[in-house]
């Protein structure tokens, strides 16, 4: 029982301190725990002492427990236990113990000690100890008790290094029982068994009694005992769980006087259910093994007495072992199991696999075998039923011909023909003919054997007569498990006197016709003559036929097919016969007995009988030596009568067996001379007659020797019908070295036929045995027959087999009832009925419905075939008509099958069955949930291009199943004839249960940017039909499809292109076409990849895009600060999309070395320089934006080498647009003169004609080189255009000439006045001193606003500065600065658009500064930006934002006396003020260090020798000398493409300024002259304050000076005072209207802000005039 059980066991030390958990063994252990699961047999179990018990009984008995040593501990180097303890005391006695003090250490030691306190404890007079090393003292301790009780009391030692203890204890005899605290078992299944021990330690002074208490589902073995002081026992625990939880349950041991002392322990436990998938290995084409399905086990055909092997596979995919058995056919006979399992039941370790092998041996030919078997696992796990099915099949032997035609012979010759016997199946066939060659004219050789499978043998029949007569013999070829094959053997023998007619084929075949008929009882010569006579006719074939009488010519009696086991059996030698004999003899069978020598046995009388109508002649055939003849050997018999016959016996030896079959051959006396014969179709063959007799010459006193045999015998008759005969073939093998005869005993059973009942089987060979039976009844009923070999009583053999009439018979359920649940009234519901045949007969069953019920009520299958052991499932269908209660009786027939068509069952069976069902209405809806409003579900925004999928929850709130059909139809886009639908169903069909919901998976993908709508209805379904019924609506879909939109906000630039003014970046990034591009749909083309993907071998990527914009860095000289751009992207769109910038090697897939390519062109190389060396850089590359959301990228050009670079990077938004991006930035040489033109043509705003106070435009250049440059505009060419306009100045330049300093961009003030509506052009050459010149085309247009009227531009100031649309798309809170601050600071506004304005007015708006930060404060700085003319300022400049808060500033623009376009940009620096301190205190430490140093010196005079002072007295510093301020030697530059590498900064360099955040505001407006103000902006003129500064007063005589703009402006503005003073006079006549000032206090009203908090901050209405 302990053999296959692991080792467990546990240190006593940690019974009483932890928890006790199954570990492996520890040896020497004086407590003990183990455990085991019943489903683990890999490990062993040990007893708590170490030896493994032999028994359960073993197991459980007490055995004395180790000692405990003694717990010793060392202190300083000496050795001494840590207490001392006296047990078992008498009072009044002493008791002594002796303490061992032993020195480890090296050296000697001294020890001194104390006596105890107390009087109990005593020792010797304390004097120091000397211990050398090694050597152990021991000190005997006294204990003299005076009272029953506890004594405690110490014995303190000292040494050098301090003292230490031992304490002393006399304890009282108690019960006392230990064991673990817990226990935790093995994980097991529910249904199995775990097994685990732990040790019950008595460790008291007194024998205890124990008694445990525990529940379910834990037992304890032993319960109860007894202990002794000192002895253990091994308590074992079983875990048999019912349910999967965790068990812990507390065991209770009472023990002690009166039961009072507890101990317990927790016994903890995990109940898991095992689960068994089982799988078949190397399936077959007709297996199944789908999972939800029956799986199916099929063995295909196998040959009858084989045994095939299929095997199973058992996975265990759960944590514990899954114990199962195995059941074939349960509801089988045991008898009759084709299929077989030797493992009946197992285990299966947790993830593990286990094969189990199926054998299938068939025993019943021609039958297809069926049944299950049952795999259970052990618990609640389910049971899997695996069908196993199989064909059994036998040998296929056949003859090469039925007839062999020996013609005639004369007497005395023989004659011999081949003869070939084959097996066409693979399997072994054991053949016999069934006659004694040695005893007949008819000889075959060999006349039995074996053939293999697929096999052939060459059989030799002889022919050698003995009379001249006709000799016919059909001879039985016996098969083991088949049916017999007969061989017709004909020959006619001929001599000198005796001519007899030849007997020929189709002689046969006439006398088997005429059998048929019944002609053959009468002589060749009748017939003849009634054939003349015509009472006898010829058929077309030439047999004789007797002419019909009646009118309607019956067709002519043809011999039946009779089946050969019947053929063999009814032969007429027994009381079956299919014909009657015409010649017979009685007895056929005589048994002689014992006949030893020299007596002789009498002779046996024979009957023999003549029931023809005409003489015959019978001649037996006699071989010389036969121990047996007849006598006389040839006689006649008239007709109708019987002669008498002797059977002779003679054995010629004794102690011999003896066993011949005599054969005698009957034939009308007529056909003994052929002249005899007139009509060759009346010649009749001969009629063989055999008889089978036996004895022996055994002495009574000698024993018959023993038969050595075996018998393949079957146990079960096969299954027939009622009346039917059922056959089986034994198989009787000789195995001795001697003859051996059988026969059948008397005492047999009287219902069964064996044929042959007797004979004798040489050494080597075997007998093949025919019996039948008709069984009789429904139940198994038992034959029992005995075979008697070699003639002794002693040597019988018993053979028992069963057979039954198979009942037609169907298993139903027991209650023949079916209930279908509530079904909706037009649809149907199903229920299922099961069927299963338990007979061995395949069934037909059909179920019959009336007429009136068949549309309600259908079954499926209405008529089949159920196989024998065979299960099936009917399904019955209900469809209700109305609402109302339906109640049905049905019957069904069974019968045989395998009938021939149209041919009445000639039994059958009825049973009826009773059907209840309910007939309702009900209806399907849709959640409200998954709806958006009612009836309509909305996708929301959908990408173009994606799947996006949504759940349709469909109630049926009713109390019956819905079988439902779902339409989808698209509203909208319309679909072209044969596309498939944007919207797709996971399923159109379904059944939903009552009172249910089912989610219906809707898959939308949109291939168009549209609005998308279907509608969704359904019908509801009839199970029975599978019609559908009135559409309805059940709900609507909406889909807007769209593609991701992208724009670009805003630009800003940094380091060395902080210069470019960002109207002028705007234009040098093209962000206007890339806009416009992004807005538009994406082309089919440019979706080849809808997301960034590596798709190219080649170092420049392949484009599918035809977009290609410039990204303009500018220019900068070497060496500087990189050109640093931050652009706003915004998802402009509905839906998230996915961004990136790709490179050239983003978009290469990784290739080996070897495949890489060897030569590259000017291109690639460039490239590769500009991207190895990181010359353009972008971060973040790639990002995703949600609807709304702004993310700030920054791009940044390097400037290391001196030319123009250039790189391609593609920008992708995934599944949207793709645009090819050309970045390009020029890097000039140091102290190199390079502007920067970003085009060269420039179109100035349009201008109405007719204005004298056209106003001022700019043109602006960049100096992107190192030095300043001086450029010159020619303007002869402005004369040109001016003399061919009537002298009119159409292009003026304000400033022709001037400086641009580095890194700066210069304002050329433009005036573009036109006198015509038309288009001006013309080419100005713009020369760079001491560089380049560029020949730029300006251009203007001049407008007639009277005809235009409202679309002129004029009255549109967005239309006026393309720059101002893109920045008035900025939303309030956008913000371009460093990802440092991460979005905490932003600009309530980033853009103010004061519009039109007049001349000389001031105008403020109102902002606010916000700091969203929790704990950082925010420092800001406004940067002064100087106007060419007006001025503009921002109130605070600097300032400070706390935590949260938020600070107003009022930005304000100052016009000039010019009317002109303002378009400028306002920029905060942002600072966080911790960082902001750090970096002046870390300032201010470096100057006080660096004026340190720049007055310190070093003394390098060696001889001056150092002072030497007290450490203590050494000054002291607070702060160590920090390294000297100098430059360190350069790096060593890497061997690339001259990457340049920064030069390394000092060892302490200055500290740098922390890096601030960029705000930048916009600021518009549009300057007109005050006249031009009124006449087009009237009732805004109030809403305006005009500021105007007083001259400043001159000393006398001096002129005041007036600048060239001034001049300029007078010169083609002069005005008359006159003039002057009427306009002034006109004006104030006009202010002074009270209607004016009622519209001006309307006007003023400000905007409501864009927060309502801020309105505390917001300035009374006349703050701004």
């Amino acid at each position: 029982m302990f053999s296959d059980i692991r080792d467990y066991t546990m240190n006593s030390a940690s019974c009483l301190s932890a928890s006790t958990m199954v570990v492996p063994t520890i040896n020497g252990s004086s407590a003990a725990m183990s455990a085991r699961s019943s489903s683990n047999a890999s490990g062993r179990i040990r007893t708590c002492s170490g030896q493994q018990p032999s028994t359960t009984k073993e197991a459980q008995m007490c055995f004395p427990k180790k000692q405990d040593k003694v717990k010793r501990r060392v202190i300083w180097g000496i050795e001494v236990v840590e207490e001392l303890h006296w047990k078992g005391w008498e009072l009044g006695k002493e008791m002594t113990k002796n303490l061992a003090l032993k020195n480890l250490s090296l050296k000697i030691q001294k020890i001194k000690y104390r006596p105890p306190k107390t009087k109990f404890f005593f020792t010797v007079i304390p004097q120091p100890i000397l211990l050398s090393p090694g050597i152990t003292f021991t000190l005997p301790i006294f204990f003299r008790p005076l009272e029953e009780k506890e004594y405690k009391d110490q014995l303190w030692f000292e040494k050098a290094e301090g003292m230490f203890c031992v304490d002393l204890r006399a304890l009282l005899p108690c019960h006392k029982l230990i064991c673990p605290p817990s226990l935790q078992l093995p994980m097991c299944a529910v249904g199995d068994t775990a097994e685990a021990w732990f040790c019950l330690d008595n460790v008291g002074d007194l024998s205890t009694f124990f008694t445990w208490e525990f529940s379910s589902p834990f037992q304890m073995l032993p319960t109860t005992g007894l202990l002794e002081p000192g002895q253990a026992c091994r308590i074992k625990v079983t875990f048999q769980p019912l349910m999967a939880v965790i068990h812990e349950v507390q065991a209770t041991c009472w023990y002690g006087d009166s039961t009072k002392q507890k101990n317990s322990i927790q016994l903890q436990a995990v109940a898991k259910c095992a689960q068994l998938l089982v799988n078949i290995k190397q399936k077959r084409p007709e297996d199944q093994d789908a999972e939800g399905c029956q799986k199916v086990l099929y063995f295909g055909s196998v040959a009858v007495g084989c045994t095939a092997e299929r095997q199973i596979k058992l996975y265990n995919p759960s944590v514990v072992s899954a114990p199962f058995r195995i059941e074939v056919g349960p509801d089988s006979l045991v008898k009759d199991q084709a299929f077989s399992c030797r493992t009946a039941h197992g285990i299966v370790p947790p993830g593990e696999r286990k094969c189990v092998s199926v054998f299938f041996h068939p025993e019943t030919l021609d039958v297809r075998t069926m049944d299950y078997v049952a795999i259970t696992p052990s618990g609640c796990a389910s049971q899997t039923l695996l069908k196993v099915v199989g064909f059994c099949r036998g040998p296929a032997v056949s003859l090469q011909h039925d007839c062999i035609n020996f013609s005639w012979i004369t007497l005395g010759a023989h004659a011999e023909k081949p003869l070939w016997i084959e097996n066409r199946e693979d399997c072994t066939a054991y053949f016999q003919f069934a006659i004694d060659c040695q005893e007949s004219v008819f000889s075959i050789r060999p006349a039995f054997g074996t053939l293999a499978g697929k096999a052939r043998m060459t059989l030799h029949c002889t022919f050698q007569p003995t009379h001249p007569i006709i000799y016919f013999r059909k001879v039985a070829c016996l098969i083991h498990h088949q049916d017999p094959v007969f061989l017709d053997l004909l020959g006619t023998c001929h001599s000198d006197n005796a001519k007899p007619a030849i007997l020929r084929p189709q002689h046969l075949t006439w006398y088997r016709t005429h059998l048929a008929r019944g002609l053959t009882l009468y002589p060749p010569d009748i017939l003849g003559a009634m054939l003349k006579e015509k009472k006898l006719k010829q058929d077309k074939n030439g047999a004789l036929m007797i002419p019909s009488e009646d009118l309607e010519d019956k067709p002519p009696q043809r011999y039946p097919t009779i089946p050969p086991m019947t053929e063999f059996f009814c032969d007429g030698t027994s009381d079956m016969a299919i014909f009657p004999p015409p010649v017979s003899i009685e007895p056929v069978e005589v048994d002689f007995g014992a006949c030893p020598r020299p007596e002789i046995p009498n002779p046996v009388p024979l009957c023999l009988m003549n029931h023809t109508k005409g003489k015959i002649t019978v001649v037996w055939t006699h071989r010389p030596g036969c121990p047996f003849w007849v006598s006389p050997v040839t006689c006649d018999v008239p007709p109708l009568k019987s002669t008498a016959l002797r059977l002779h016996f003679l054995p010629p030896h004794p102690n011999g067996l003896y066993e011949v079959e005599l054969e005698a051959f009957a034939v009308y006396k007529v056909l003994q001379n052929y002249s005899n014969i007139e009509e060759n179709c009346t010649v009749c063959p001969s009629w063989c007659l055999t008889l089978r007799a036996r004895g022996h010459s055994y002495y009574p006193a000698f024993e018959h020797h023993i038969p050595q045999y075996s018998l393949d015998a079957p146990k079960l008759f096969p299954a027939v019908s009622s009346g039917e005969p059922s056959y089986r073939s034994l198989l009787l093998l000789n195995k001795g070295p001697m003859l051996m005869t059988f026969n059948l005993a008397p005492k047999s059973s009287s219902d069964i036929i064996l044929r042959p009942s007797s004979g004798l089987v040489a050494p080597g060979a075997h007998q093949i045995l025919l019996i039948c039976t008709y069984p009789k009844g429904n139940s198994w009923k038992q034959h029992l027959f005995y075979l008697q070999f070699n003639f002794c009583p002693q040597y019988i053999k018993e053979v028992s087999m069963q057979s039954r009439e198979e009942p037609l018979q169907l298993k139903l359920d027991t209650c023949k009832s079916v209930f279908f649940k509530p079904t909706w009234v037009g649809c149907s519901s199903t229920s299922p009925f099961p069927l299963r045949n338990p007979s061995r007969l395949p069934l037909e069953f059909e179920w019959r419905v009336s007429e009136q019920h068949r549309k309600m009520l259908a079954v499926q299958p209405a008529r089949g075939l159920i196989q024998p052991n065979e299960n099936i499932t009917l399904t019955w269908t209900f469809s209700p008509l109305e609402e109302t209660k339906y109640l049905f009786r049905v019957g069904m027939w069974v019968w045989e099958a395998g009938l021939p068509p149209n041919t009445k069952p000639p039994a059958t069976t009825h049973y009826m069955l009773r059907l209840v069902g309910v007939g309702i209405t009900s209806s399907l809806s849709v959640s409200g949930r998954a709806l958006v409003k009612e009836q309509e579900l909305d996708f929301g925004n959908v990408l173009v291009h994606s799947k996006q999928s949504r759940f349709l929850v469909l109630l049926n709130n009713g109390n019956c199943a819905l079988y439902y059909r779902l339409f989808l139809e698209q509203s909208s886009p319309e679909v072209v004839s044969n596309d498939p639908l944007d919207l797709q169903l996971e399923r159109t069909e379904g059944c939903m249960p009552p009172r249910s919901q089912d989610n219906i998976s809707l898959i939308a993908y949109p291939k168009h940017q549209a609005r998308y709508s279907w509608t969704i209805s359904y019908s509801l379904l009839s199970h029975r039909d599978n019609k559908a019924g009135e559409k309805q609506e059940l709900c609507r879909i909406s889909l807007v499809a769209v593609y991701p939109l992208l724009s670009i906000l805003d630009i800003c630039a940094m380091g060395s292109a902080e210069g470019i003014s960002r109207k002028h970046l705007w234009h040098l990034f093209s962000l206007d076409m890339l806009n416009s591009y992004l807005e538009r749909d994406p082309t089919p083309w440019e979706l080849t990849y809808k997301v960034p993907t590596r798709h190219s071998t080649s170092q420049i990527p392949p484009i599918f895009t035809p977009l290609k914009l410039d990204f303009n860095f500018g220019a900068a000289p070497l060496e500087a600060p990189p050109s640093v751009v931050l652009l706003a992207l915004k998802n402009s769109g509905l839906v998230p999309l996915d961004w990136a910038f790709l490179f050239p090697s983003d978009q290469q897939i990784g290739l080996e070395l070897w495949a890489e390519q060897a030569e590259f062109n000017c291109t690639e190389l460039h490239q590769m320089r500009a991207q190895d060396n990181r010359l353009f850089s972008i971060n973040p590359k790639a990002g995703s934006l949600s609807p709304g959301q702004e993310q700030v990228v920054e791009f940044k050009y390097s400037h290391l080498f001196i030319g123009t670079d250039r790189l391609p990077v593609l920008f992708k938004v995934s599944h949207g647009r793709e645009i090819l991006l050309n970045f390009i930035g020029v890097t000039v040489e140091p102290e190199q003169k390079y502007v920067h033109f970003t085009s060269t043509s420039h179109q100035f705003v349009p201008v109405p004609i007719g204005n004298t106070l056209p106003p001022w435009q700019i043109y602006e250049l960049y100096n992107g080189g190192s030095v300043p440059v001086m450029y010159e505009i020619q303007t002869n060419v402005l004369s040109q255009i001016q003399k061919h306009n009537f002298n009119h100045p159409i292009f003026s330049c304000l400033n022709p000439e001037g400086e641009i300093q580095p890194g700066t961009t210069a304002q050329i003030l433009w005036i573009f006045s036109p006198i015509e509506a038309k288009t001006y052009t013309v080419d100005v050459p713009i020369h760079i001193l001491g560089w380049n010149s560029a020949l730029i085309r300006f251009q203007g247009v001049g407008y007639d606003p009277h005809v235009m009227g409202d679309t002129a531009p004029f009255h549109n100031i967005s239309s006026l500065d393309n720059s101002s649309i893109h920045f008035r798309l900025m939303v309030p809170g956008q913000l371009l600065l460093c990802c440092l601050h991460q979005q905490t600071v932003f600009l309530s506004q980033s853009h103010i658009s004061l519009g039109n304005i007049p001349v000389q007015s001031k105008c403020s708006r109102l902002l606010f500064l916000n700091n969203i930060s929790k704990n950082e404060t925010i420092v800001f700085a406004w940067q002064p930006k100087p106007l060419d003319f007006g001025e503009v300022s921002v109130s605070p400049m600097v300032g400070e934002v706390a935590p949260e808060e938020t600070v107003p500033f009022v930005v304000t623009l100052k016009a000039s006396v010019h009317a002109s376009f303002y378009s400028l940009e306002l920029v905060c620096k942002v600072y966080r003020q911790q960082l902001l301190r750090r970096y002046h205190k870390e300032l201010q430490e470096w100057k006080e260090e660096k004026a340190r140093q720049e007055v310190e010196f070093t003394i390098t005079d060696r001889k001056v020798k150092r002072r030497v002072y007290c450490t203590a007295c050494a000054p002291v510093r607070k702060y160590k000398t920090l390294p000297p301020i100098k430059n360190q030697q350069s790096f060593n530059r890497p061997a690339s493409w001259n990457l340049q590498i920064p030069k390394e900064e000092s060892s302490w360099p200055c500290p740098k300024p922390p890096l601030p955040g960029i705000l930048c505001l916009g600021l518009t407006a549009r300057t007109h002259a005050t006249d031009y103000f009124l006449a087009n902006f009237f009732s805004e003129f109030p809403c305006h304050f005009l500021h105007r500064e007083l001259p400043k007063k001159k000393p006398p005589g001096e002129k005041p000076e007036i600048s060239e703009e001034e001049s300029t402006y007078n010169k083609w503005t002069s005005v008359s005072k006159e003039e002057k003073l009427l306009l002034i006079d006109c004006l104030t006549a006009i202010i002074r209207v009270s209607d004016l000032h009622q519209y001006k206090s309307d006007l003023l009203a400000p905007p409501p802000p864009h927060n309502v908090h801020l309105q505390e901050f917001m300035a009374p209405k006349d703050a701004f005039l």
